[in-house]
């Protein structure tokens, strides 16, 4: 009877245990997710703020360019002689057509405003007007294009003559184009830009949306007022950011739907420029959190399945491990001849756009450095050379070695082709500052020839027969550079 207690004592004690154990490890799951999931919001708002920063920092830019573009335009007007001369005319409707600005018109000094079609217009009473004509750049209120219904605001500087201004060059600029320019890439387009001023104005809407805002943001901060903001932002503290000229990031709420709505002041009269996009949009690249949370709950259901999964990950590390040793040149640690084909002619043919850049490189007299210092200071060469190129190119790009001192890279979606030929002459001099032990100097140099796909070819052969009469051209002026494929190389190649 005595056992028969303490058995059941011990039961329940155990019992008790696990579920005080239990209990522990709920609530601290839960507050684990609690923290990460604040932190993910943290981490995801202060993404979007650094991409609108630093999107403002461009449109401050551009508009300063704008800007040079009329104040250069104004000096040449002012040497003239005359404002309304015929060729200071077709100098306007050439900008115009170069798209720097939609309209433009030189105002003389009684504010009789010519347009480049010989259009006049007195606008003697208008603020910017009044503002260059006594010598500093001015920028006007929005205005509504009576053409195309567009927003744009006009830009003026003054033209100086031998005594001071003598008139006012202006061109209209659709502010909401170079906001959506700006921004058409971000978030793959979901949000939308805009330009407020600090009283709640808009100046300017993401031409994008244009149909879909228009008439409901006359008054940005009316349009605001109807969607509710949740937890700490308010709409009062927005107001007087704007206020403030501060930049800001807020929640706004309509039923189920959640924005962002972050916002930073611009260089241009009291302008905030201002982004809306979905808060799930801007989340969605923290989404990899949440099956992680998944698996770290599955691992507590049972020591069985974490031994399975750790049996299950040793062995996919060692398939990993054995396939990128078969793939994968031993003296160098690039990626073998035949994978490198194999991986490149793989990229090629799943990207068809975008550039890609592909490099063939030889080591310059390399069989004269293994016939006079011997194979293996010509080992640890190509060792020091595989090195630097693992380094020098991303961790992407295929860097592969194809021969005794031959290799190829093929740099992925690079943004543009000066970019390969920056990391190519970086690449020369960094092979150049190389030493190797047993050989004196080390004057190693490189050879290395480049070229493009699509433009050059689509496949691994095509590229390389390509790149290979560029290394010839580099090797012929003398080595230790870079030639870049042309299809003049090509025509040669075919005739000789």
């Amino acid at each position: 009877m005595d056992n028969k207690i303490w058995r059941e004592m011990g039961l329940k004690k155990y019992f008790m245990a696990c579920a005080v154990f239990l209990v522990f490890m709920i609530f601290s799951i839960c507050y684990f997710f609690y923290c990460v999931q604040i932190n993910v919001v943290a981490s995801a708002e202060e993404a979007i703020v650094k991409h609108v920063k630093r999107q403002k920092i461009h449109f401050n830019e551009i508009i300063a360019l704008q800007y040079r573009y009329l104040e250069g335009t104004a000096a040449y007007m002012g040497r003239s002689g005359d404002l309304l001369s015929e060729e200071n005319r077709e100098l306007m409707l050439n900008l115009s057509r170069a798209g720097c600005f939609k309209m433009m018109a030189v105002i003389d000094e009684d504010g009789i405003s010519t347009y480049e079609d010989g259009l006049q217009k007195d606008v003697s009473s208008r603020r910017y007007f009044q503002e260059a004509i006594k010598g500093k750049r001015s920028l006007s209120d929005p205005l509504i294009s009576k053409v195309d219904g567009a927003r744009r605001v006009i830009l003026a500087v003054p033209v100086s003559g031998l005594d001071g201004p003598e008139g006012v060059l202006a061109g209209s600029c659709d502010v909401g184009s170079l906001s959506h320019l700006l921004f058409e890439d971000l978030y793959g387009g979901t949000g939308y830009s805009m330009v407020v001023t600090s009283s709640g104005t808009v100046v300017s809407w993401d031409r994008a949306d244009e149909a879909e805002t228009s008439g409901q943001e006359e008054n940005f901060f009316d349009y605001c007022g109807q969607m509710d903001f949740p937890g700490k932002y308010s709409l009062k503290q927005m107001q007087e950011d704007f206020a403030a000229q501060t930049g800001g990031c807020v929640m706004l709420r309509s039923g189920r739907d959640a924005d962002y709505l972050v916002y930073e002041p611009l260089d241009l009269g009291g302008w905030m420029l201002c982004y809306l996009v979905p808060a799930a949009k801007v989340r969605e690249d923290y989404g990899f959190i949440r099956y992680y949370e998944v698996i770290f709950s599955m691992v507590l259901l049972g020591g069985l399945a974490v031994l399975l999964m750790y049996i299950w990950g040793i062995r996919s590390r060692e398939q990993k491990e054995l396939i990128q040793y078969a793939h994968t040149d031993a003296l160098t640690g690039a990626v073998n001849k035949d994978s490198t084909e194999a991986e490149i002619n793989s990229w090629l043919s799943r990207h068809r756009t975008g550039i890609q850049a592909f490099l063939m490189l030889d080591v310059d007299n390399f069989k004269t450095v293994n016939d006079r210092y011997g194979h293996g200071a010509g080992d640890e060469a190509l060792r020091q050379i595989g090195r630097v190129l693992a380094g020098e190119f991303r961790d992407g790009d295929i860097v592969g070695r194809i021969g005794g001192d031959e290799f190829v890279v093929l740099m992925k979606d690079i943004a543009d082709e000066e970019n390969a030929v920056y990391r190519v002459e970086n690449l020369c001099r960094v092979i150049r500052k190389i030493t190797v032990k047993g050989i004196p100097g080390t004057p190693l140099s490189c050879s290395v020839g480049v070229a493009y796909s699509p433009n050059h070819g689509s496949t691994y052969g095509e590229l390389y027969l390509c790149a290979d009469k560029a290394l010839y051209e580099t090797k012929k002026r003398g080595r230790d550079g870079y030639t870049v494929y042309t299809d003049n190389m090509q025509i040669r190649g075919e005739t000789l």
